[in-house]
């Protein structure tokens, strides 16, 4: 997505955690044997507005099959995009609706 709109980042990174009752997987109990819940946190470095930024989590939330496939699978499933995103010359990081900072 970030190529499709041209927007520019110089790092992103990915962390993913999740909760899973394991007695499922090992026949001890009637509960789902995948996770339940998952958390996923996305840092971006970019320089991109904060309405540019907001409109690319917007589209991956939309069109990524990864993302899709997840949001179907698992009841409890949340994104939280960080931006290290700093204006020049400010000494300030601003703040998006829907992007941590």
């Amino acid at each position: 997505m970030a190529e499709k709109i041209r927007f520019a980042y110089d790092n992103l990174e990915t962390f993913a955690e999740g909760d899973l009752d394991r007695r499922g997987r090992k026949g001890l109990a009637d509960v789902p044997v995948h996770f339940n819940a998952v958390r996923l946190t996305i840092k971006i470095k970019t320089d991109e507005s904060d309405k540019r930024l907001h409109r690319l989590t917007e589209l991956v939330a939309r069109y990524c099959p990864v993302d899709s496939l997840i949001k179907a699978a698992v009841p409890d499933y949340t994104v939280t995009w960080v931006s290290s995103q700093k204006l020049e010359g400010s000494g300030r990081s601003p703040t998006a609706p829907g992007v941590a900072r």
